[in-house]
């Protein structure tokens, strides 16, 4: 067995650092430190003896071991150049074009955030609970849509001129029926209504005048009189801050693709969600909602579930779907196609932790509610019967202001200026936007948690769960992405085809010859099955594109291009 070819850790670890120590030989230093050498002791104590004789002259250094490494192939193979395993390359690779790692200088330890959102911890863990079978990454998301819509636009961070609002646009994304997206978003609906803040919610379908109609605060329903007390105070409760809204849409998937359609019901929406993404003061648009009064303070904090063949139309590589500005603001939580679970409900009662409701409903009024008045007026019709009219008096929606460490500012910029960097690794615009936005988002979090616990106050803590979060989501990104472009036709398996043939090709340029299918697909076509990967494979090989090689140590096999075996 050749020596590169050992399963052994330790040999592999100990061969490493013989290179690296004949390596400093052949530069002409002689390291101060000589490391174990192991099967390797007689073969360096030749290149030993050749550097004590060539006296620091590496050019004859190198003449002498040419020579050596034709008497020994177990110095040839030590001199060789290292030829880089299939994760290596991928690795290398993903940096450049899939998923590039953050540099070092931008990196954060999670074990600092660990601390920095209480609720968060307990809210996970019990939304693990009341949805078992949700993907691990809805949980976290849930929990900052719930305390995104609680904040409604009262707490916010100046940058210069600008000001840092806490809105998020989150999608949960999985194959139907596999990942429990509706359940798990439902537990942040039912604390949200448990903590008696439900009328923080918009309705969960209404057409784009309908939704600026409400946010205006200058309707009530013509019984408002008749209702009893207690819907009277659900009403006054929603008209104090009618401009900010919460948003669920179970169907978001298919409200997308409407919403992307010209001339459709939803297509406002768009420009809509584009606008108020960045809190203006004031909105209004008389084309949407004809002689509607301004809403003052917008705010919309959007949920939503979906599958990735939602956007199979509309988001594949290089479609204005990424470029246009919708897309890159919203922030797509998307489940791997093999990690779906199977852990059934329990027929007990859960109750909702007690401290999750008090710590919302703590934190909803020390942000500050404003008071608002429903004033009943009367007047005479020309008939002479008395007519109920109201008016609608409502305070000034109160915006509490951050403040952050000049620690967590630092660490802030240095991941703006990580991302910014990458753009251009990418081979086409597709995640620039996205990218782009990322680290705002982060900071809508960080925002969240530092005000929820911290009395407004963002320290590194809080920025380092910000930003482990928004690395998720950029993982989930791609995620999407693999997803959206995966063949699911006659075309997509030629494609399919395409790529497996395009990366053995590419590997065995760079030395790798041969690769198994569990290798292709965890380092370059993650957005495939196994199966499917299989399948096709194999019925390259039966074309006579492909080589396939069983060995005792690759009883599944290991391909190769066919033309590389001649």
């Amino acid at each position: 067995m050749m020596i590169n070819e050992s399963k052994n850790g330790h040999v592999h670890s100990q061969r490493s650092q013989v290179r690296a120590y004949i390596q400093q030989l052949r530069k002409g230093q002689r390291p101060s430190v000589r490391p174990p050498l192991g099967i390797w002791e007689a073969t360096v104590q030749n290149i030993e003896r050749a550097y004590e004789k060539c006296q620091g002259d590496v050019q004859k250094l190198e003449v002498v071991l040419e020579a050596l490494a034709h008497q020994h192939p177990s110095l040839a193979e030590l001199l060789a150049p290292l030829i880089p395993t299939v994760e290596e390359i991928a690795r290398e690779e993903q940096a450049q074009t899939d998923f590039p790692m953050l540099p070092p200088e931008a990196c954060l330890p999670v074990e600092l955030g660990r601390d920095a959102c209480y609720f968060l911890d307990i809210y996970e863990q019990f939304s693990r609970e009341a949805s078992p079978e949700g993907y691990d990454g809805f949980h976290a998301f849930c929990g900052i849509w719930l305390l995104s819509v609680v904040a409604a636009r009262r707490v916010y961070l100046p940058f210069n001129t600008k000001r840092i609002h806490t809105n998020v646009m989150i999608a949960l994304c999985g194959r139907t029926s596999l990942f429990a997206k509706s359940t798990t978003a439902r537990v942040a609906k039912e604390i949200l209504y448990a903590a008696g803040l439900g009328h923080l919610l918009g309705p969960d379908r209404a057409t784009p005048a309908k939704l600026l109609s409400d946010m205006t605060g200058k309707l009530l329903p013509p019984n408002y009189g008749d209702l009893p007390i207690e819907k009277q105070e659900q009403l006054r409760s929603r008209l104090a801050q009618a401009g900010q809204r919460g948003l669920f849409f179970d169907e978001f998937g298919k409200f997308m693709q409407g919403m992307l359609k010209r001339g459709s019901m939803t297509s406002d929406f768009a420009e809509l969600f584009l606008t108020l993404d960045a809190c203006p003061p004031e909105y209004e648009n008389s084309t949407i909602a004809r002689g509607g009064e301004p809403i003052q303070k917008p705010y919309l904090s959007l949920l939503g579930s979906m599958t990735p063949s939602n956007l199979r139309e509309s988001a594949r590589t290089g479609s204005d779907f990424w470029t246009e500005g919708f897309g890159a603001r919203v922030s797509f939580v998307t489940a791997p196609i093999d990690q779906y679970k199977d852990q059934p409900l329990h027929p007990t009662e859960l109750a909702i932790p007690e401290e999750l409701i008090h710590t919302l409903v703590q934190w909803h009024h020390r942000l500050g509610v404003p008071d608002c008045q429903i004033i009943q007026l009367e007047e005479e019709s020309s008939k002479g019967k008395g007519q109920v009219r109201y008016t609608i008096e409502r305070g000034e929606l109160s915006e509490n202001v951050c403040s952050i460490t000049h620690e967590a500012y630092n660490a802030w910029k240095r991941y703006r200026s990580a991302l910014k960097g990458m753009l251009i690794s990418f081979p086409g615009e597709d995640f620039h936007g996205s990218y782009t936005r990322l680290p705002e988002t982060a900071m809508r979090m960080a925002i969240l948690m530092a005000s929820l616990e911290n009395e407004n106050h963002i320290e590194l803590r809080h920025w380092a769960k910000a930003q482990d979060l928004a690395e998720k989501l950029r993982l989930n990104l791609h995620e999407l992405y693999r997803q959206i472009n995966a063949p699911q036709s006659s075309s997509d398996l030629a494609r399919l085809e395409d790529e497996i043939h395009r990366t053995l090709t590419h590997l065995n340029s760079r030395g790798v010859g041969c690769i198994s299918v569990s290798q292709l697909k965890n380092s370059y076509l993650k957005a495939y099955s196994l199966k499917d990967l299989r399948e096709a494979m194999e019925s390259m090989v039966m074309a006579g594109v492909l080589y396939k090689e069983v060995t005792p140590h690759a009883t599944g096999g290991k391909y190769s291009i066919a033309t590389a075996q001649i």
